[in-house]
């Protein structure tokens, strides 16, 4: 059947190229995007990434500066001075000043105890994190004499495992197992022959400390005058006590000379200590927290437990051969009667123990724990007991020994 065109109207050729389709108004659109990102990208400003990248650079160091102040820009001997050894030596006699140093396990309590202390009248020890730069204020981090055993440095060293716990990691020392590295007691007579020796010793550590005893919210632009003691705290010191001692009491001659062999013993100690101390398994429990939510580490109960045994060991043996006066706190004492032991504190200091200074004191610290321990004998007597009960009875020996007079039966 032939199928007839219709008059008027041309059947298209068969191969005629069809004609383009009209641009629909989507497609206009779609055109018109494509060309509006195409110029986007021609214009993009690279200044932007710049200034996010400057914005949030700036929002860390505004950040960091409000936890460390100055200190972080300018390098933790910015305030320094530059007396000389002599002229410490003599300042420190003349004016009969006292320098307390406080040492003992961390975790044990030597911030809280060392807060009560230094709010007294009398007594000087240095601002905050932001005024020294340091965290909890702790001279040993503040200085370049004496080392700190790796405190501070164990962020990327730290065993991860959990489970099994090895008995090793990459690092040897640090929190919770410092004390059990070699060479880590620093004793008047192991340093007797180079730092003892060495007047700018005493006057590096001075220059540094200094400022902060004399620079400060609570005395103004004097506080080295004002202050009848002036007060450093450092965990650390559980270690260092002769060899402190010597140092700070070191005998400097106007020339600028030391001769320990022939020198007169002066009439007064400058020093004082002061040993922090807590129940084992409670200090063990609150380092090893410390360690895990503030460093994201871990360390075996048993090397803890070897590091506060080590720690009181060393405290023990300088405390025998000390010539300045020592003192024990225990945690537990001080948070159940902080009045009591403030009072025996500033007797043992010199300075005023009336009940209107420890009340006056009491009223600026911060609230105080009184039973700091309770948590971690909770978890000592549900599971602890269970995984390394048989440690404390492998140490019990040598814990007793330390006599501090610590129940290790708790449970």
């Amino acid at each position: 059947m032939v199928l007839k065109q219709r008059r008027g109207k041309k059947a298209p050729a068969a191969n005629a190229p069809a004609k383009a389709a009209a641009p629909t108004d989507k497609s206009k659109e779609s055109n018109n995007i494509d060309g509006v990102d195409a110029e986007k990208k021609d214009h993009f400003n690279p200044v932007i990434i710049v200034a996010l990248f400057y914005t949030l650079a700036c929002g860390l160091l505004f950040f960091y500066y409000n936890k460390y102040g100055p200190s972080m820009f300018l390098g933790k001997g910015w305030k320094d001075y530059k007396w000389s050894p002599y002229k410490w030596r003599q300042f420190i006699d003349d004016n009969e000043r006292t320098i307390l140093i406080i040492g003992g396990p961390h975790r044990s309590g030597t911030t809280v105890v060392w807060e009560g202390i230094k709010t007294h009248p009398d007594i000087v020890g240095f601002g905050s994190r932001f005024d020294t730069g340091v965290d909890y204020s702790e001279g040993v981090l503040m200085q370049d004499v004496y080392p700190r055993f790796g405190v501070g440095y164990e962020f990327t060293n730290f065993d991860k495992s959990d489970a099994k716990q090895s008995s090793r990691s990459t690092r040897e020392d640090g929190i919770g197992r410092y004390a059990l590295v070699e060479d880590v007691h620093w004793t008047a007579e192991n340093k007797k022959d180079l730092e003892l020796q060495d007047p700018t010793s005493l006057s590096r550590l001075l220059n540094r400390f200094g400022p902060h005893w004399d620079q400060n919210k609570k005395f103004g632009k004097n506080g080295l005058m004002k202050a009848k003691v002036w007060v450093e705290k450092s965990p650390q010191n559980a270690v260092l006590a002769t060899f402190l001692e010597g140092l700070y009491n070191m005998p400097v001659n106007e020339d600028g000379t030391v001769d320990l062999g022939n020198a007169k013993k002066p009439k007064r100690s400058a020093t004082k200590f002061i040993y922090v101390t807590r129940h084992p398994i409670a200090n063990i429990y609150g380092t090893d927290k410390f360690v895990r939510d503030a460093m994201g580490g871990n360390i075996n109960f048993e090397i803890l437990l070897k590091n506060y045994i080590a720690l009181h060991k060393y405290m023990k043996m300088d405390e025998k051969v000390l010539e300045s006066p020592v003192m024990w706190v225990q945690l537990e004492d001080f948070t159940t009667n902080p009045n009591k032991v403030l009072t025996q504190v500033f007797q043992f200091l010199n300075v005023s123990s009336d009940e209107a200074d420890v009340q006056q004191v009491l009223g600026i610290m911060p609230d105080i724990s009184a039973k700091p321990n309770d948590k971690y004998f909770k978890i000592w007597c549900e599971e602890g007991i269970a995984k390394n009960g048989h440690l404390i009875q492998k140490y019990a020996e040598e814990l007793n020994a330390l006599d501090l007079g610590y129940d290790l039966e708790i449970c």
